[in-house]
């Protein structure tokens, strides 16, 4: 009978499956902002104008979130593979957990503004 976690709770292929959406989704949003950035001269402006719409606001947003979770589960393989006493294993998961979601409220603050948040 196969242990249902919380931190496997579907196995090994949704993990591989979150990362592979995760960075098909940050490469989309590279190409866009590199496209946009190499058409248009690269200053102040530019970028203020790319950023000023709510939509692109709230892909960034997006893209943030999507990268951290990218990062979370490398994280966990990288402290399960080489961090052996279970102890300090979720200690520094934790410490990084919270660090994490400390980056996604202080990330959608900035980039949503006050009177989104």
């Amino acid at each position: 009978m196969k242990r249902v976690t919380l931190k496997n709770p579907f196995g090994g292929m949704t993990q591989w499956l979150y990362q592979r959406f995760t960075a098909f989704f940050m490469i989309f949003y590279f190409a866009i902002i590199g496209f946009y950035l190499t058409t248009e001269p690269f200053n102040y402006s530019t970028w203020n104008h790319l950023m000023s719409p709510l939509w692109m606001r709230i892909n960034t947003t997006a893209f943030f979130l999507l990268m951290i979770i990218h990062a979370w589960i490398g994280v966990q393989h990288v402290t399960d593979d080489y961090i052996k006493p279970v102890f300090f294993r979720g200690l520094i998961n934790c410490a990084l957990l919270m660090l994490a979601i400390i980056q996604i409220i202080y990330l959608s603050y900035c980039l949503m503004g006050r009177e989104y948040v």
